[in-house]
C-alpha cells in the first residue's frame, strides 16, 4: 500500500509489479489448461467434464431431496450425442434446430420410447460440478434434475466449433420409458421438458460466465481485485507524489491502473468464461 517508504508508489502497480503479475497469470492459466485438457491455452475455454462426474453430481442433488438415483442409459446417451452433433453441424444454440427439429426426434432415433422426458443443455463450463450447479441455479433446469418421474439419464460431452468459437457442449437427456410408467400405473401421454436457455442478454451472460470460471481464473481475478484496490489507494495519496508528477499524467496513475484492471478482468471473464445453459 502507499506509504512514505515506497514514495507513495506501491511496487505492485509499478511497471515491474504489473509485468510480474501478468506473467504469473499467463503461466498459471497455461499450466491449468495443460493439466486439464493437455493443451496450452491462456485466453481459451478449457473443460474437463466426465460423464461419471455428471451422473454422480446429479444423483447427489436428487438424494438430497430423497429422490431415487438416475441410471445411466446408453440409448439416452446416444440421443444426447446425436443432438450435440446436430447443434455443431447446423451451428445453433437452442432446444429446437433452425430447421424446426425438436429434441424428442433424437429419442426416437436412439430407440428410447419415453412417457416423460427432458433436455438440459450447457456449454463451456470447466467441470461437471460447475455444470450441474449452473443447472441447479436455474429453476427450470433444476426441475429436470429433480423430477421424480425420471429414472434414466444420458449425457453427451462433445467439443467443436459453435458460432465461430471453440465450444464444449453438454447435453443431458432425462426420461422414463413407457413400459416403466405402465408398470407404475402412471402411463400418460408423452411429455417433454425443455428449460428456457439463459445467457442471451448481458446480465445473464456475465452471470453464467462467472459460474463457468475455472479455479485458477477466479484466483487471477482475485489478484486483479487487489491491484485495483491498491490503485485506488495510490490515487488517494496522489498529493504526496513528487512535484514533477503533479503536472503529468502520472499523477492519476493509480486511477488509470484501477480502470485498466477492471477492463482486463472483464476481458478475462469473457474469454475464459462464456458458460451458458
Amino acid at each position: 500500500m502507499p506509504h512514505k517508504g515506497n514514495g507513495f508508489r506501491p511496487h505492485l502497480i509499478r511497471v515491474q509489479g504489473l509485468v510480474a503479475v501478468l506473467l504469473i497469470a499467463v503461466l498459471a492459466q497455461a499450466v491449468y489448461s495443460f493439466s486439464t485438457t493437455g493443451n496450452f491455452q491462456v485466453l481459451g475455454r478449457t473443460s474437463d467434464i466426465q460423464t461419471f462426474d455428471l451422473l454422480t453430481d446429479t444423483n447427489k442433488e436428487r438424494e438430497a431431496k430423497n429422490l431415487g438415483d438416475l441410471q445411466l442409459n446408453d440409448q439416452l446417451s446416444q440421443a444426447a450425442f446425436l443432438k450435440a452433433q446436430d447443434m455443431f453441424k447446423n451451428d445453433y444454440w437452442a432446444h429446437t434446430s433452425p430447421t424446426g427439429v425438436e429434441p424428442w426426434k433424437w429419442f426416437g432415433d436412439a430407440g428410447y420410447n419415453y412417457s416423460v422426458a427432458g433436455e438440459n443443455l450447457a456449454k463451456n463450463y470447466p467441470n461437471a460440478d460447475a455444470t450441474v450447479q449452473a443447472w441447479m441455479n436455474s429453476p427450470s433446469h433444476r426441475e429436470n434434475i429433480l423430477n421424480g418421474k425420471y429414472v434414466d439419464v444420458g449425457f453427451a460431452i462433445v467439443d467443436g466449433t459453435l458460432q465461430g468459437r471453440a465450444t464444449t457442449l453438454v447435453v443431458a437427456y432425462y426420461g422414463a420409458p413407457v413400459t416403466f410408467a405402465a408398470v407404475q400405473g402412471t402411463a400418460a401421454p408423452a411429455t417433454f421438458s425443455t428449460p428456457a436457455l439463459q445467457g442471451s442478454n448481458p446480465t445473464e451472460f456475465f452471470g453464467t460466465a462467472l459460474q463457468s470460471l475455472s479455479p485458477v481464473t477466479v484466483a487471477i481475478l482475485g489478484i486483479l481485485a487487489i491491484i485495483a484496490i491498491v490503485g485506488v489507494a495510490a490515487h488517494h495519496y496522489r498529493n504526496n507524489l513528487p512535484k514533477t508528477w503533479k503536472k503529468s499524467w502520472k499523477l492519476h496513475h493509480g486511477m488509470y491502473t484501477f480502470v485498466g484492471t477492471l477492463m482486463l478482468g472483464a476481458l478475462i471473464i469473457v474469454a475464459t468464461g462464456g458458460g451458458s445453459i
